[in-house]
């Protein structure tokens, strides 16, 4: 995960964009919780890229950070005002895609539930 997230924070546009789909592809995949340490590191990077003026990087981010809500578990309850804070500021973007971020924030709140009901 840590090459992919490397890759992810890189200049180049193309660089960025395949880190960022790999970092996705590992999260869809993955079975396992995330540790606090690469949590904190996923929310670092998530929130530089989402500033990105590529659409297409922060949708790809958003589709990524959608994928790490599910394995975040304790950790996230440290960086919730953070995950909503980055989606809501999305939501009145001009692209199409991106304004779809509504299936990130119904998988954080079904990520929220789970964790007030254990």
């Amino acid at each position: 995960m840590e090459e992919a997230l490397q890759l992810s924070r890189a200049k180049d546009i193309k660089e960025r964009m395949a880190g960022m789909e790999r970092l996705h592809q590992l999260l869809e995949v993955s079975r396992k919780s995330l540790s606090s340490f690469e949590v904190t590191s996923l929310i670092n990077t998530f929130i530089e890229l989402l500033k990105d003026n590529n659409f297409r990087v922060s949708q790809t981010t958003l589709q990524a950070l959608s994928s790490a809500a599910i394995h975040i578990s304790e950790h996230y309850k440290l960086h919730i005002n953070t995950f909503f804070y980055v989606v809501f500021n999305h939501l009145g973007d001009t692209k199409q895609p991106i304004r779809a971020a509504c299936c990130l924030l119904l998988t954080l709140m079904e990520v929220v539930h789970l964790l007030l009901t254990r």
